[in-house]
């Protein structure tokens, strides 16, 4: 390695170290003759002094692959802890749809123009947007890494585009005929698990993260400790439940204190249970119903045999009643019920009461 002038050959190619003004310049100049290094480095020192520097970012010409290798080496452990296997499996989902479009791309050309047209595809696709959404999702804060931790590059590009709006108020519940079929298309491992999600509406990672002592047989009640909202969540046992699970802990896995554990005895992947219900379904010609459904089955099904809009509040564990109002429209008997309290005569038109007329 020869330094002079502020340069610095490595191998046969200069390269520039210097500080001019406050400024650090770092770069290779991509040339091997040391007369025409010195030019490119004089050049640098005149627009620093008349304000016209604009160093490209050091990682422009990166490739989008570069980046997203870097991102999931560095953020598997993430504030100290590493990442859960779910969201290792979500990011792997994600880069299976990213990858094939942007892997080869520069960091460069992967602008608003280029995102905008990737969202496109995958509705073309018929993605769902909440699924979209999760690809966005990291595709933003690797780029906001690569931004702000990395100096790659300048700007984020996805930061004017922003996030699909999602159907949060969808509702979608099995009828009879449905539930018949789909237990004979499920797998045996799966049944136990599809039934406590139909009569607890818990949601798939508390289901999964299910361990035996949250399970009190004698009292009849599963205890979560930490549920989507943050809030712990305390639910009594239908005696489907406790039959159920009663079952399971016959056959218990020896190495894990879970419920439903893989055959390693390890948390069971939310992406092969949600595969394997989407294949029960498929087989049974139910449409348009995944394992999340089975929740809002839980909260139709209590709504439409008469439970109160509280109630179902607090066993689906919402910190909003906003969330749980989407299901009183299922309860058309208990709005009769309700309503007939106008016969009560005390209530009665006075004017039809005066000529004997009933106030219908």
């Amino acid at each position: 390695m020869k330094k002079g002038n502020g340069l610095i050959l490595r191998g046969k190619t200069w390269h520039i170290d210097v500080v001019i003004k406050g400024h650090r310049i770092r770069q290779s100049t991509g040339l091997e003759n040391m007369e025409d290094a010195i030019d490119v480095l004089a050049k640098i020192r005149i627009d620093i002094i008349k304000g016209q520097y604009f160093p490209k970012p050091q990682g422009e010409n990166k490739l989008f692959c570069e980046m997203m290798s870097k991102f999931v080496k560095e953020h598997r452990h993430y504030k100290g802890r590493m990442l859960s296997k779910n969201t290792l499996e979500s990011y792997s989902n994600s880069l299976k749809h990213l990858l094939p479009v942007f892997a080869d791309m520069p960091l460069s050309k992967v602008t608003e123009s280029t995102i905008e047209r990737y969202i496109l595809k995958r509705q073309e696709e018929k993605a769902a947007p909440a699924t979209i959404n999760r690809e966005l999702a990291l595709l933003s804060v690797a780029l906001n890494t690569a931004k702000r931790k990395w100096k790659w590059i300048e700007k984020n590009p996805w930061e004017g585009i922003g996030m699909l709006p999602e159907n949060n108020r969808r509702v979608r519940f099995l009828t009879q005929e449905e539930v018949e079929n789909l237990y004979k298309a499920l797998p045996e491992w799966l049944k136990p698990i599809v039934t406590v999600a139909r009569f607890t509406g818990l949601r798939i990672f508390n289901l999964l993260g299910l361990e035996w002592n949250m399970v009190d047989f004698f009292r009849k009640t599963i205890t979560v400790g930490k549920t989507k909202n943050g809030d712990p969540l305390g639910l009594p046992m239908t005696n489907v439940v406790f039959e159920t699970l009663k079952e399971v802990s016959k056959v218990r896995h020896i190495n894990t204190t879970l419920i439903f554990p893989d055959s390693r005895g390890q948390n069971r992947s939310r992406v092969v249970v949600g595969e394997a219900f989407k294949r029960a379904c498929q087989k049974t010609g139910i449409m348009d119903f995944h394992f999340h459904d089975l929740r809002h089955d839980f909260a139709s099904n209590l709504v439409s045999k008469g439970v109160d809009i509280y109630s179902v509040k607090e066993l689906l564990g919402h910190k909003d009643m906003k969330m749980t109002v989407r299901y009183a429209h299922l309860s058309p008997e208990k709005l009769r019920r309700d309503i007939c309290v106008l016969d009560d005569p005390m209530t009665q038109n006075p004017h039809n009461q005066k000529k004997g007329v009933n106030s219908y």
